[in-house]
């Protein structure tokens, strides 16, 4: 569960990275839209799982790991949908957390075709 907070985040570091980058108004769009939820989406796995479970000393300042950053997002949000899919398949993981997962996972999808539009 840490390493998809981990991709989490490093989605929408590479996003933003990408907004910053572009001089085309259309994807500074895109990469600002594709970052919408993210954090809500983060925090709920967060609170549900690490905290509500006193795991809060898992977070610490590393968080962002640079080796998950990369700056296509289309193949980012594969990587994070095939990581949301194993964990839903967990049978140790109570089904609050697991509507949880499938509701960020069909975020990830929207993000997915959002991400594949030129």
């Amino acid at each position: 569960m840490y390493e998809l907070i981990q991709h989490l985040i490093a989605f929408k570091y590479a996003c933003k990275i990408n907004h910053w980058s572009t001089d085309d108004y259309a994807l500074h769009l895109k990469f600002d839209r594709l970052t919408e939820e993210i954090d809500t989406w983060t925090d709920s796995i967060a609170e549900s799982y690490f905290m509500a479970r006193d795991m809060k000393k898992v977070f610490k300042p590393d968080l962002l790991n640079p080796k998950l950053i990369n700056r296509d997002v289309v193949k980012m949000c594969e990587s994070i949908i095939s990581h949301l899919e194993e964990l839903q398949q967990d049978d140790e993981l109570d089904e609050g957390i697991k509507s949880i997962l499938g509701d960020v996972e069909a975020l990830f999808l929207d993000k997915l075709a959002l991400a594949k539009l030129n």
